[in-house]
């Protein structure tokens, strides 16, 4: 079977030309066989990793934790260890995200509760009250 240019990997995948040129300079995927012309050739397990990224991607994962796990696989070591620790670690920080905004949530509701004054006109350093009465 003859081995499909770019163009097709991308169609193939839903993975943009640009992005996939840009996971080759990251490392995850290996450089691919060029023609005479210089047009790039992928072999058969260029899609399988393509899409092995867009699942991570899909779980949170960052690419250099990606590039982490694929270096693991390619000296023939088994990732999911590695990829249970990184997941408990993303899972920690979204915790911590979702934490976080539901602290900005109620101070949001809290402002929308305060509205201006009617007929409030800003002066010297008094802009809007709403935000300005923030934290007290």
């Amino acid at each position: 079977m003859e081995q499909p240019f770019i163009g097709t990997i991308a169609r193939q995948t839903g993975v943009p030309i640009q992005t996939i040129r840009y996971y080759e300079r990251l490392g995850l995927l290996p450089k691919p066989q060029r023609t005479t012309s210089g047009y790039r050739l992928y072999g058969d397990e260029t899609g399988d990793r393509l899409q092995f990224i867009k699942k991570a991607q899909h779980l949170g994962l960052r690419l250099d934790e990606v590039k982490d796990i694929l270096d693991l696989a390619e000296r023939g070591r088994c990732p999911c260890g590695h990829v249970q620790a990184v997941l408990k670690n993303r899972l920690k920080e979204l915790q911590q995200k979702i934490a976080d905004l539901r602290l900005i949530e109620g101070r949001v509701k809290g402002a929308i509760r305060r509205t201006c004054p009617p007929y409030f006109k800003p002066k010297g350093k008094a802009i809007c009250p709403t935000i300005q009465r923030e934290g007290r």
